[in-house]
């Protein structure tokens, strides 16, 4: 009997009561409680009011036989084992017993041995099953709970399988991604699903064929999402789906893919600051000379209109190294514990009625569930103010600013997107350095500095006539708090 502190209760059913207490008595030897029966009738409604872990019934009784009880005793209690008790005349039926779902048969007469050989048998396929069951179970709970979405494609390529990744990575259940046809391709970005598919078909035709592609996925509140998608090939079709498939995998790089995009632009603005600062440090003495010696000029020559010009480009220089002195000073910063979607409902209160002036309307797309983050919100505030105000100067007719709040791993994630129209920009870095005017703002370069010294990154993208800049920070958390303080 498998280890358990209560015995388990056995049901026997026979019409010669010598033979059910024979069992029986070798039952009770082995640890369990038999229950005996020579009435089939009488066992019948006995299993209405309890339930048996294992049964040996006779297949022939009389008014009910042995297959018809081993049905009544399997819909009562499919998981009940049953042992049929025969005689050498009637093999066929025990065979077609355990055919309707009776685990064994022992053939009359029996000795103790054979019963006993026969629970160890139950025994250990009740064990096997067990462990079966767990590692079954251990499966589920691995792949339900693996960060990484894994899915499985029918050869239509739509989903037989997809785990609760779905969800965190790009925002749908596991519901939702399996009734919706074609859902996997639609979530891929427009750009990349034509090679996505052409290699998903080329996967069903070649069955050794598997491919790792790096390629952006949307979510289901629209923002982009980095991931590698690796699919392998089922050589043999699936009885059960009636067809091919694959099998893949989803992974969320979208933190890796802002750190390298983070380094890579802070790189170009390094340099560019660097150059900047050499050239503002070898031209301040000699624009500075230009400038008095044009000012003399203009003294003793007040109509000469060249001087004038001279005068004006010197200044407007001095006014550019001002600026890029300022960019490169560091900004220090107070970290604090607040709530990012708050800041971003104030910054938008704030500027309502310039907006409205100018026929602009806002969609806040806030993430509820974003936590609190570590961070300065003065700095999240003005940066946030300066990229509406941004928004509104550059929207040349009525429309709307969506303002989106989403998590990764490590980082917090803010587009203020719009429509624009215009050339496209070849060199968007160029934004954020600090050779313009700021105009009434502090200016795209300042807000780059401002997010870069707390770790953060402002980054900007436009496809057709919409244009993101995406506000990129770390969450942080208590112990830098305590650490700065």
């Amino acid at each position: 009997m498998l280890d358990s502190s209560v015995p388990e209760t056995v049901l026997i059913v026979d019409d010669e009561p010598s033979l059910c207490e024979l069992i029986a008595s070798i039952l009770r030897a082995e640890g369990f409680e038999p229950v005996i029966f020579t009435n089939p009738a009488d066992a019948v409604e006995a299993l209405e009011r309890r339930t048996f872990s294992l049964a040996f019934i006779d297949i022939n009784m009389p008014a009910i036989t042995g297959l018809e009880l081993a049905s009544h005793i399997k819909k009562a209690n499919p998981h009940c084992e049953i042992v049929i008790v025969t005689g050498f005349a009637s093999i066929d039926n025990a065979v077609q017993a355990i055919k309707l779902g009776a685990s064994d048969y022992i053939r009359k007469p029996f000795s103790t041995a054979d019963i006993v050989f026969c629970l160890k048998q139950i025994q250990d396929r009740k064990a096997l099953s067990e462990r079966a069951r767990r590692a079954e179970e251990r499966y589920f709970r691995l792949v339900q709970n693996s960060p990484m979405l894994i899915f499985r494609l029918h050869d239509s390529l739509d989903l037989d399988f997809v785990n609760q990744a779905s969800l965190s990575i790009l925002g749908y259940t596991p519901q939702e991604a399996m009734l919706t046809s074609g859902w996997l391709l639609e979530r891929i970005n427009p750009e990349d699903r034509p090679k996505v598919e052409s290699l998903l078909r080329r996967a069903f035709q070649s069955k050794c064929f598997s491919f790792t592609m790096e390629c952006r996925f949307t979510h289901k509140d629209e923002h982009v999402v980095h991931g590698i998608l690796k699919c392998i090939p089922c050589a043999e079709s699936d009885a059960e789906t009636e067809g091919e498939y694959i099998e893949g995998i989803i992974v969320d790089i979208s933190d890796r893919v802002l750190l390298e995009k983070t380094l890579l632009q802070r790189e170009k603005l390094n340099t560019l600051g660097i150059i900047a600062a050499e050239v503002a440090h070898e031209i301040r003495n000699p624009l500075v000379c230009i400038g008095g010696f044009a000012r003399r000029l203009l003294n003793r020559f007040p109509e000469a209109a060249e001087t004038r010009i001279i005068l004006r480009e010197s200044e407007r220089l001095e006014k550019m190294l001002g600026r890029i002195r300022t960019y490169l000073t560091p900004v220090e910063f107070s970290r604090r514990e607040f709530s990012i979607n708050e800041v971003l409902v104030e910054c938008v209160e704030l500027l309502a009625l310039h907006a409205k002036a100018h026929g602009v309307t806002f969609r806040m797309e806030l993430n509820e569930n974003l936590p609190t983050v570590f961070l300065d919100p003065d700095i999240i505030a003005q940066v946030g103010i300066n990229l509406i105000r941004n928004a509104l100067s550059s929207m040349k007719k009525a429309g709307e600013v969506v303002i989106r709040t989403y998590e990764t791993e490590q980082n917090i994630h803010i587009d203020f997107s719009n429509e624009v129209h215009g050339t496209k920009l070849k060199r968007p870095e160029l934004l954020f350095m600090p050779f313009d005017e700021g105009g009434e703002s502090i200016g795209l370069p300042l807000c780059y500095q401002l997010l870069e010294n707390m770790g953060g990154l402002l980054s900007f993208t436009q496809e057709n006539t919409q244009v993101v800049f995406t506000v990129s920070v770390p969450k942080g958390s208590r112990t830098d708090l305590e650490r700065d303080q």
